[in-house]
Parts: structure tokens; C-alpha cells; sequence
């Protein structure tokens, strides 16, 4: 029989990967079919910052894969990776992670002006707070999984308590 936190891990890898899929396509084109990106500045020019892009980038490309990969191994059947450390600390590295980068993006699309219109509504804003907002949501699912895999090990459902 299929326990209920099977059942939970299950459903929020799922849910995982579909808004980690929806944001990446929001940072990719989400200016209008343009590179939206998380901004991430302090500079006067208001120009984006590179090291912020390519974190958030890795964060998202990555978690995507690793993600994936957990998945599938689900669906196959194995569940030898609930019983993992490392998938324990990979969930805490990803709640981390997807709300720094969330943060970043929220600071930077909440006080972004449209050049030469003094404007706070704009498309490209609005996408960038909905995506950052994702991010953090997608940091509260990391953090969701890493309590359902501290209540496998509670349970003692590892191997290292005998």
C-alpha cells in the first residue's frame, strides 16, 4: 500500500516541476518573446547584473534536471532516494537558493521603471514580480519536501537506523 507521504512527495515533485518549468520559460521570454531575466542590480544604469543572471539561471536549469531526475526515478518504482541524505540537503539548498534568487527578483521588477515613461505598470514588471513570487513559492515546495523527508527519517524509514 502506498503511504500518504509517497503519495505528498509524489504530487510536490510534480508540482515542482511544472512551475520550475513555467518560470523558466518566463525568464527566458517573458519581455514580450525577449530575456526577461531577475535583474539583480544596485547600479545607477539599472542595468542587470550578470552574476545574478547566471545563479538564477543555474538554480533554475539545475533544480530542473535534478528535479526531473527524482521524478522519473519515482515513477520507476525506486524509492531508495527518500531514504538519501543527500536528497535532504539538496531540498534545503533548494529552498535556499529558489528564495534567494526569488528575492532578487522580486527587489529589482518591484521598483523597475520603463525608460522614459515614469511608469510603475509595465508588462515586462508584472511578469518579473510573477516570476520572482514563483520562485519563492517553488522555495516553499523545497521546503515542504525537505519536512516529508524529516518525517521519513523520524519514522525510521532509513537505512542507517537499524
Amino acid at each position: 500500500m502506498v503511504s500518504i507521504e509517497t503519495i505528498g512527495s509524489i504530487f510536490i515533485k510534480a508540482l515542482k516541476l511544472v512551475i520550475n518549468l513555467i518560470v523558466l520559460i518566463l525568464y527566458r521570454i517573458g519581455d514580450g518573446g525577449e530575456f526577461l531575466g531577475v535583474g539583480g542590480t544596485w547600479n545607477l544604469n539599472e542595468e542587470k547584473s550578470a552574476d545574478c543572471e547566471i545563479v538564477a539561471s543555474g538554480v533554475m536549469v539545475g533544480f530542473f534536471i535534478y528535479t526531473g531526475v527524482h521524478t522519473i526515478a519515482f515513477l520507476f518504482g525506486t524509492t531508495k532516494h527518500k531514504r538519501e541524505l543527500s536528497d535532504t540537503i539538496m531540498n534545503v539548498v533548494g529552498t535556499l537558493m529558489w528564495v534567494a534568487v526569488g528575492g532578487v527578483a522580486l527587489h529589482y521588477w518591484k521598483g523597475y521603471m520603463k525608460d522614459n515613461d515614469f511608469l510603475y505598470v509595465a508588462s515586462e514588471r508584472q511578469v518579473g514580480i510573477a516570476m520572482g513570487a514563483l520562485c519563492v513559492i517553488e522555495g516553499a515546495l523545497y521546503l515542504l519536501d525537505t519536512v516529508l523527508a524529516c518525517i521519513h527519517y523520524s519514522k525510521g524509514d532509513t537505512e542507517y537506523v537499524q
